[in-house]
């Protein structure tokens, strides 16, 4: 008996859509022929229109299914607009971008036509709702959701059935909402476009900023409109934004939100690279998010989302197919090999912390997919280019390519100003608008590629630049203004770089800035008795003094971007000195007319440069990533350096010469400097950029701390593998002295657990004193291991990170086949440092001369010398933790992050385990941990909250993941071999190691002692 066939209904508002397009001339025949002219043909719209597409999906996927629909009557001719709403569109030719194929898409809405009295009556599907496993409703506020007759009697006795709602107009009212929100609380998946939830009354979302922006005010009104509450609560909402984006709201008691995005363009980015419009995008996404739900159900509405717009952009690309028998939508094999083409990624999107400030920390996708792996990813950019940044927004203009959050929407905001100021025909005044930036981070560049991005022939704007430090009166600035004149007279919209902008004129600061403030507010300029109109302009005003616009409206010292606090009701007597001299400044500003001239602006960049900046509630840890793109590019475009390219087009570069170039506190004139290092570095016939090929070192400290630089090339620093946002100012103390500042103190803890350990074991000696009681030559044996954390850290691709205020350090990742190798690591340095000390090898050991019979290869080592190698290692995260700094793997590992899942986890674990070690005997006064969960001590309870997030790490440890159970369904228990099982422990037994470790337990031989924390299992597990 074959299986029963899946229902899928289809309802809602229904038109027949009426496409007139353009017929080419004939050379004979009727006279009308010979002239231009259109035909027009009909296709269904509306619900009709997405039940063809469901049906076309399923068959294409070959998913059997009954699908039904509004029964609109073939021939659509006769079908009268009294019965059904007729629409009505233009199409015209267009040619395919990248291609000379030209293809038909709508050039032109020509309205709808309707009944005259009231709407038309609504066409009920051919099945009843009762017999649908998925119910899809097209309510696009044509009528459909107030005819209750249609629906009205079926949905309270839909039971489980999966509905799709698709709504159109004003969102969240109608009968039908009514309805299937009371009958639907938990199967309902909404989907909206983002330009009807913007015009919902009270929701503002910002529009092709940043990704990062429109998801963090979505959220943030979400949860604070009492409009949206309904939405909020939506078991599953999917807010469309263009082609381009969508979000995932899943509402509820866990409620979580998941942005879907192309991370290589801003919502609206592919439509307009696309001539024309084409109706049903929308429709043509949810039939394919249905398709996923009748192939995976629930499960599949992430994968639906994404392959959902793909196909609705290839639906855009293709355009409507002329046929003999007239007008189509493309076939189901055009839009699926056409949506493999692009490719979207995901995050999750915070809620709000609080409701008056929507994103008060700067959220950034970069920082969440890289968080881990900054180091890392800036290397694998400089060697393999753009593949470390898979998955984070980057936005391309012209030939500039940024992936910070700040210069995306700068560059972004600028962009559709221009835009809009280009398409009002009669501007009132020029457009103004600032840019920012260090000296040599490229302002002129950044705004060259905007303009390139608009116009890259300069066909309808042309460039025009004048350096304002080199006027020196008055009647240059007129010169240029009839230089920008010329330009309008042409045709064209001159785009205005005025560099230097704020330079002084006559030994007075900022002295230009009121020549500029008639011509950005009228449009004109006074040429000695006469007034001249400058016409429709474009002004760019580039900083040469300030880095910032909010350092340049403040006029605050460039090594301090806070603003002091504001201390009205105190005298000036009372105020500290720089306070004083900070509010004389302002003044000054305003008497150069600062206040005038910038609220003549529209805009502004900040160009944030290769150097680190400081700035108030942002660490900038992005600028090694900017770095990165930076010297790849750099050292791509110089022809001498072509040789270090191999055939993958992956650059051959030192590791210590990547360090220091990545890592090097500052380039004394930005970019220019680090262009520079290159120029003169000897990479003629090279097939990798070593030390050699670097300048001496007089040249180098040209541009950058010489000395700095080449500590950096040597080896592995703690500042190279600490987390960018824990860098310490560089104003406040030399890198060499932070580093110095590290290594000291790790050198006596090094000592000082070497020391307690001898003693736990009972085999103290002449060694085992104060380190300052140490001769020298151990001192510097303790201060040479310490140097080499660093590098064996990294070796197993591990860096250091301060540890959260309030928290315990977290349990490293590290496993026992590592442990190993560090081991191994930590005795070669060892060797290393004994034959510089002119010991050799022998069979017994002779201090006095000098002959150790340990001075082999690490598995030639006895099992006990191993053990002392093993011990250093496993003190590593022990001494960072006393700095106060942690260990973690830098890779983006999955964990739980829903702090109630991770809390309920936690005390399953830890209930188990009480009930487990009962069932053996043990009780609250043998084992401490005998309590209830609330009584645990605080590093009791971090250890199992530590070992709940972490439950991904050790189920991808087998090839298994997590994902949401679909509500209502039943869990499938878990079988697991014993090769799984001895897998999982063997990580388990590791993450243990290392949590007693960090507890201060050690190793020794015999019974466990809890109160002197000594235990015989802090072994790698294999020894157990």
């Amino acid at each position: 008996m074959s299986e029963k066939k899946p229902v899928i209904v289809v309802a809602g508002d229904v038109t027949v859509d009426w496409f007139m397009y353009p017929v080419d001339t004939s050379d004979e025949g009727e006279n009308w022929r010979l002239h231009t002219s259109s035909h027009a043909d009909a296709l269904p719209g509306g619900a009709a229109l997405l039940t063809k597409f469901i049906r076309q999906s399923l068959e294409a996927e070959g998913i059997p299914a009954i699908v039904t629909g509004p029964p609109l009557q073939e021939p659509l001719r006769d079908i009268p607009p009294e019965r059904v709403i007729h629409s009505n569109v233009m199409l015209d030719r267009f040619q395919v971008r990248g291609g000379e194929e030209k293809v038909l898409r709508i050039s032109k809405s020509l309205g709808y036509i309707g009944s005259g009295s009231g709407s038309p009556q609504p066409m009920p599907p051919e099945h009843d709702f009762k017999a649908a496993e998925v119910i899809v409703l097209d309510d696009a506020g044509n009528g459909f959701r107030d005819h209750r007759d249609a629906w009205h009697s079926a949905l309270p006795h839909i039971g489980d059935s999966i509905v799709v709602y698709k709504m159109r107009g004003a969102l969240i009212t109608g009968a039908l909402w009514d309805e299937v929100s009371k009958n639907c609380p938990d199967n309902r998946i909404m989907v909206i476009n983002a330009s009807d939830l913007r015009r919902t009354s009270g929701v503002h979302i910002s529009k092709s900023l940043s990704w990062e922006r429109t998801a963090k005010d979505f959220v943030f009104q979400l949860h604070r409109l009492d409009e949206l509450k309904e939405l909020q609560q939506c078991p599953y909402l999917i807010v469309l934004f263009g082609t381009d984006g969508a979000i995932l709201h899943r509402g509820g008691e866990n409620a979580n939100t998941t942005l879907i995005f192309d991370p290589s363009l801003l919502e609206g980015g592919f439509a307009a690279r696309v001539d024309g419009r084409i109706m049903g995008l929308t429709s043509i996404f949810t039939a394919t998010i249905v398709r996923h739900l009748a192939k995976d159900g629930i499960h599949g509405i992430t994968a639906g989302i994404e392959q959902g717009l793909g196909y609705s952009r290839a639906l855009l690309e293709a355009g409507y197919v002329k046929t003999d028998t007239g007008i189509k939508y493309p076939p189901e094999q055009i839009l699926s090999k056409s949506s493999s083409n692009h490719v979207y990624t995901s995050c999750h999107v915070e809620r709000p912390v609080d409701l008056k400030d929507s994103d008060p920390n700067f959220w950034r996708i970069l920082h969440q997919k890289t968080r881990n792996t900054w180091q890392r990813v800036a290397e694998e950019i400089v060697i393999k280019g753009d593949k470390g940044l898979e998955g984070v927004p980057m936005s391309v203009f012209g030939e500039l390519a940024t992936i910070d959050r700040f210069e995306i929407e700068s560059y972004s905001a600028i962009r559709e100003l221009i835009i809009e100021f280009l398409a009002n025909p009669e501007p009132k005044q020029p457009l103004c608008f600032a840019v920012f930036g260090p000296p040599g981070s490229g302002k002129s560049f950044g705004v060259k590629q905007i303009l390139k991005d608009l116009d890259e022939n300069e066909d309808k704007l042309k460039r025009i630049i004048f350096n304002i430090s080199q006027f020196g009166n008055y009647q240059d600035l007129v010169a240029a203004f009839h230089d920008v004149r010329d330009i309008v007279l042409e045709g064209r919209v001159p785009f205005v770089f005025f560099d230097e902008f704020d330079s002084a004129l006559d030994d007075q600061r900022l002295g230009w800035l009121k020549y500029f403030l008639a011509p950005m507010q009228d449009g004109e300029f006074r040429d000695g008795e006469s007034t001249h109109p400058l016409g429709n302009a474009i002004f760019v005003f580039a900083g040469g003094t300030k880095s910032t616009y909010k350092n340049f409206v403040r006029n605050l010292p460039e090594n301090n971007s806070s603003a002091v606090a504001s201390k009205e009701g105190n005298d000036e007597s009372q105020l500290p000195e720089e306070y004083v001299k900070e509010e004389d400044a302002k003044n000054a500003f305003r008497d150069a007319k600062v206040p005038d001239f910038v609220s003549r602006l529209r805009g502004h960049i900040n160009v944030m440069g290769l150097n680190r900046q400081r700035k108030e509630n942002d660490y900038d840890d992005v600028f090694i990533i900017r770095r990165a793109k930076i010297l790849r590019t750099s050292l791509k475009n110089d022809p001498r350096a072509s040789g270090l390219c191999n055939s993958k087009d992956e650059l051959n570069i030192d590791e210590g010469v990547l360090r220091a170039m990545l890592h090097i506190t500052k380039y004394k004139h930005g970019t220019r400097s680090m262009k520079a290092l290159i120029e003169m570095s000897r990479l003629e016939g090279k097939k990798r950029y070593d030390l050699s090929a670097l300048p001496v070192r007089d040249q180098l400290d040209l541009h950058v701390d010489a000395d700095e630089f080449l500590f950096l090339t040597k080896m592995e620093r703690y500042q190279s593998i600490l987390r960018m946002q824990d860098l310490l100012n560089p104003e406040e103390t030399s890198y060499l002295q932070k580093e110095e500042d590290m290594v000291m103190p790790v050198a006596k803890l090094i000592h000082k657990d070497y020391v307690e350990h001898r003693d736990a074991d009972g085999t103290s000696s002449d060694t085992t004193v104060l380190f300052e009681d140490l001769p020298d030559y151990l001192k510097q044996s303790n201060r040479d291991a310490a140097e080499d954390i660093p590098n064996k850290l990294r070796a197993i691709n591990h860096g250091i990170r301060k540890i959260t205020p309030g928290k315990t350090a977290r349990t490293p990742d590290i496993t026992d086949d590592e442990v190993e190798k560090l081991s191994s690591m930590e005795h070669d340095r060892f060797c290393r440092e004994r034959r510089l000390l002119g010991w050799v090898d022998g069979e017994k050991k002779d201090t006095d001369n000098k002959i150790s019979p340990y001075l082999v290869s690490f598995d030639k080592l006895p099992d006990d010398i191993k053990a002392y190698n093993r011990e250093s290692i496993y003190a590593i995260p022990v001494i960072l933790k006393e700095l106060d700094y942690e260990i973690y793997r830098m890779e983006e590992v999955e964990e739980i992050d829903d702090p109630h899942i991770i809390d309920r986890l936690a005390r399953i674990a830890h209930d188990r385990y009480v009930k487990e070690r009962s069932n053996e005997g043990d009780t609250p006064e043998t084992n401490p941990s005998m309590v209830e969960f609330d009584a645990l001590p605080n590093d009791m309870k971090e250890a199992n909250l530590d070992y709940a997030k972490r439950i991904p790490v050790l189920l991808r440890g087998i090839d298994y993941g997590v994902r949401r159970l679909q509500k209502d369904a039943e869990p499938k228990l878990l079988t697991l071999d014993a090769k799984q099982i001895e897998t999982m422990a063997e990580i388990e037994h590791a993450r243990w190691n290392w949590q007693k470790i960090l507890q201060g337990w050690i190793y020794k031989e015999g019974e466990k002692n809890i109160e002197k924390k000594t235990t015989p299992h802090l072994v790698p597990w294999k020894e157990l």
